[in-house]
């Protein structure tokens, strides 16, 4: 705008010599300042001529018009130059697509988890297919995420399973070689160090099979129970409330005092000796509460059957005699 105003004054005679001087040696160096003063020039002369140069209004209507004329050229200029700029960018950006190495498809390396439950607590969690677990005292549970074509679950206690539906991705769990796959299911196995395997189900259906014997597995349905054992699998009486120890309550259901001492020593963490051997085949049916200790609980069945208990905190031993 500057450099249109001096034209102007360079037209209308009002620069000073030096500012003439000036913008004619700039103009030597300026082709398109040359050209805005040529053609400039060139308009005065021809309005000159004309029988109403003299009209004020005319001149003004003129000197917009050449004002406007300047800025297009300028506009035009310079939408070239940034076209220019763009089509090279562009021819770069296409080249490096063309040349860029196709990147490849990662699949993220499975991070193995594992949840250990300690004596006498209990858990709930979910797992990242949206599956809930419950876990029983003295558990641990261990699963690789993400869960990549199946959810294998592997299991040393006791947990309950409420799995979450997905046809395309088996959720098995996996114990002392034994699998249990189920699709949309409840269930709940038991598998500590030194007692066959149990399953129970609550709801839908799974199959249990050996692991190194897929294909000779059996289905499970609602309301059944199975143990393992080393012909196969047999079924056993169903506890509808083998689970409510996610509620807090240990429940014997005409169970041996041998085998309540090893659920309570599972539970407890506790080692319980029993010398009466005459007692250890009786049994008892009963619910108590997980906040009691193993030995207040064998207190309490003492009273059925004639026998003493006798506790030694410091190795954490329960005798029965």
């Amino acid at each position: 705008k500057v450099m249109d105003d001096k034209i102007i004054s360079y037209i209308q005679g009002s620069l000073s010599p030096k500012e003439r001087q000036s913008l004619l040696e700039e103009s030597r160096n300026n082709e398109q300042l040359r050209q805005a003063l040529i053609h400039q020039i060139e308009c005065e002369t021809l309005l000159s001529l004309h029988p109403t140069n003299i009209n004020i209004n005319e001149g003004k209507r003129h000197l917009h018009i050449f004002k406007a004329h300047l800025k297009t050229k300028k506009r035009l200029k310079a939408i070239r130059i940034i076209l220019r700029y763009a089509a090279v960018l562009l021819i770069g950006m296409v080249s490096m697509w063309f040349l860029s190495p196709v990147p490849k498809l990662t699949i993220p390396s499975p991070v193995m988890q594992t949840i250990s439950v300690p004596y006498a607590q209990h858990c709930q969690m979910t797992l990242p297919d949206g599956s809930k677990v419950w876990l029983n005292s003295n558990t641990t549970l261990s699963y690789a995420t993400p869960f990549i074509g199946k959810r294998k679950i592997y299991l040393c206690g006791e947990a309950l399973f409420e799995v979450a539906k997905n046809k395309n991705i088996p959720f098995i769990v996996n114990s002392k070689d034994i699998n249990v796959e189920a699709i949309g299911t409840k269930f709940n196995v038991r598998s500590y160090a030194d007692i066959p395997i149990k399953v129970t189900l609550f709801d839908g259906i799974v199959r249990v099979s050996h692991e190194k014997e897929p294909n000779k597995g059996i289905l499970l349905t609602p309301n059944h129970s199975i143990i393992a054992t080393e012909n196969g699998f047999e079924e056993i009486a169903f506890d509808k409330e083998a689970t409510n120890w996610e509620n807090g309550i240990l429940h014997f259901q005409s169970m041996s005092l041998l085998s309540i001492t090893k659920q309570l020593q599972h539970y407890y963490g506790v080692k319980i000796i029993i010398k009466k051997k005459e007692i250890m085949h009786i049994k008892y049916s009963g619910k108590f509460r997980t906040s009691d200790d193993a030995a207040e609980i064998l207190r309490v069945l003492s009273r059925i059957n004639d026998f003493k208990v006798s506790q030694r905190e410091q190795d954490k031993q329960i005798i029965i005699y």
